[in-house]
């Protein structure tokens, strides 16, 4: 009897932890959603930093940059066996650019690393406000990890979204994505840094 209770405490305690969970990974998924299709307009930033990592996120950052909106951009986390000339070479469109408003950064390796790289490069340029372009599954850790050094009314967001044809590549990205979040948010919460 004794066994039976513990066994039905068990298998109800470990349902509230899956449900506990998957009501967690839903307001993840509801966070991701809420960077797309912001309105960005000229003026609102000085500067853009693209954090390199999937497809299309250098690209709608040099896009970005075209409009005007910002006036430099940061290309933040590029291994360091790619040099500028092979970045240029990809996209010979925003030459013009590349002479005049373009840095990049070689030295992050992580998110963390990216944003510390963000803070320095807009103190050393005297930029205020940044927009920062990472794809849509990456920004809510992108802004747990940035609210460490940038001002939250200085830093605006852009999701850039990730197209896969699979729907398992995704989820899969998204599962990662969501416990590297949450490793984040539990470091960040009891003070490891």
């Amino acid at each position: 009897m004794i066994n039976e209770i513990k066994l039905h405490y068990y298998h109800f305690s470990l349902l509230l932890i899956v449900i506990i969970v998957l009501l967690h990974f839903n307001y993840f998924l509801l966070k991701i959603k809420k960077y797309e299709f912001l309105p960005i307009e000229e003026n609102i930033v000085e500067g853009i930093v693209v954090l390199t990592g999937d497809k299309y996120r250098i690209s709608e950052g040099l896009s970005l940059l075209e409009k005007k909106i910002g006036n430099k951009l940061l290309i933040s986390g590029v291994n360091s066996k790619i040099s500028l000339n092979v970045i240029k070479n990809e996209f010979p469109k925003y030459d013009e650019l590349f002479n005049c408003c373009i840095e990049f950064d070689n030295t992050s390796s992580n998110t963390f690393e990216n944003i510390r790289e963000a803070y320095v490069w807009k103190l050393n340029n005297n930029i205020n406000t940044i927009l920062i372009v990472s794809s849509d599954y990456h920004l809510p850790r992108v802004e747990l990890e940035s609210n460490r050094l940038l001002l939250k009314e200085d830093t605006h967001y852009y999701g850039v979204e990730y197209k896969s044809q699979k729907i398992n590549i995704r989820m899969k990205k998204l599962i990662v994505e969501y416990v590297k979040y949450m490793r984040t948010k539990v470091s960040l919460s009891i003070g490891l840094y």
